[in-house]
């Protein structure tokens, strides 16, 4: 993920300036201009366009300064490595050429900055991919339809995000914008809620020396993903959203209401840790698969009656699969109380043959007993971690 998104700092990690000077053009903005000089050092020429930037940004409205600040900020978003893959791939769905040697001639920065100047639909539909590589996801089992209908569905999802988050205090959900981002076989979603509104006292542009005062909406963002599967039932629905495991069951049950016209059966469960209780589990993969070994790197589980939590995770892993975690178990005196703990989460490693884009082959992650998990359906790595977890039965579905 790309560093945290400071000004300064984001400014300071760009060399070609004539994209900074481009971007203000773009938005009618006087001011800025940008002429290479290989006499000054690197430092020196940084610091003076911040100095030119911050002097640009401080004659602007403050409302254009929040724009501003937005869209450096979607930038630096964009600017590590996974950043540049989004918008290399995203080009390459939608024809898009671009320079062949952009990848040798610019940083990430420089490559996000490009992006946003000559082809914003392509950025956008980058930034918000971005998200989805991100772990702390959600997924329901949902009727299996085609790509267009969520598309055409939009509008009874903006209007029952309203109704929603009205209902719970009148103060949010006033204005709904929903963004799809359709692919061959998933729809990436973006919803944005408006949230209750923050007064803030703003220096008046029209009155020079007073301030008025000024009400800004924060928005509460929504993140739905929508795969297709091979049969009638076999499409599934994952969220990220903030808030806790009731809100987020909810707001998937918005979605497949409003848009598949398809009400969720919160009693089906997707991962069966209950599998995990038998120290002579292993997990199944093909050869294919290329896995070197695996490691069940941590549990975190929990007495019946709920009161107590219990953490185990394992860092020696001179023992590949469960025997390392049975033997932290006898020490602790928990191979008797296992029948009865409650698995509320578990921790895994595995190895696969390592490869030029994954030098360590390694990935880490965990599943929950209330189907969530760190994999995401677009790494190549997670992709195959699922599918493992598929073929030894982790992952089973969802029952009737």
């Amino acid at each position: 993920m790309a560093r945290g998104y400071s000004e300064k700092t984001f400014i300071l990690e760009i060399d070609d300036y004539s994209l900074v000077e481009e971007y203000f053009k773009n938005r009618n903005i006087d001011g800025f201009s940008y002429t290479k000089d290989d006499k000054k050092k690197k430092r020196q020429v940084a610091e003076e366009m911040a100095a030119k930037i911050e002097a640009v940004l401080g004659k602007q409205p403050e409302q254009i300064k929040q724009e501003i600040d937005r869209d450096f900020s979607d930038i630096n978003k964009l600017s590590d490595s996974k950043g540049t893959e989004n918008l290399l791939a995203e080009a390459k769905d939608k024809n898009i050429t671009y320079p062949a040697d952009i990848l040798l001639k610019h940083n990430g920065h420089e490559i996000a900055f490009w992006f946003f100047n000559k082809h914003k639909d392509i950025f956008d539909g980058a930034n918000a991919v971005q998200e989805f590589f991100t772990s702390g996801w959600k997924r329901v089992p949902v009727p299996n339809k085609p790509i267009t209908t969520i598309e055409k569905n939009r509008a009874a999802l903006e209007q029952a995000l309203k109704t929603y988050y009205q209902n719970k205090d009148k103060g949010l959900g006033q204005r709904c914008l929903v963004d799809v981002y359709p692919k061959k076989d998933r729809v990436y979603v973006v919803a944005y809620v408006s949230a209750r509104g923050t007064n803030d006292i703003i220096p008046d542009e029209k009155s020079e020396g007073k301030l008025k005062k000024s009400t800004r909406r924060e928005s509460i963002e929504i993140f739905y993903l929508y795969l297709q599967g091979d049969n009638d039932n076999g499409g599934e629905l994952e969220i990220k959203a903030r808030g806790g495991y009731t809100t987020q069951s909810e707001l998937l049950g918005v979605f497949s209401q409003s848009v598949l016209n398809h009400t969720l059966d919160d009693t089906k469960q997707k991962y069966d840790l209950e599998l995990l209780r038998d120290k002579n589990f292993s997990l199944v993969w093909d050869t294919e698969d290329e896995v070197e070994g695996w490691w069940l790197k941590g549990f975190h589980l929990r007495t019946p009656d709920g009161q107590t939590k219990i953490i185990v995770t394992i860092k020696d892993e001179s023992r590949i699969g469960t025997e390392t975690m049975w033997q932290k178990f006898s020490s602790f005196q928990l191979v008797e109380q296992m029948s009865v703990l409650r698995i509320d989460r578990a921790d895994m490693k595995i190895k696969f043959k390592p490869t030029k884009k994954h030098p360590k082959g390694t990935k880490t992650f965990y599943i929950t007993w209330k189907d969530t998990s760190s994999l995401n359906d677009i790494d190549d790595l997670d992709v195959k971690a699922g599918q493992i977890l598929k073929k030894s039965k982790l992952d089973c579905g969802f029952a009737n």
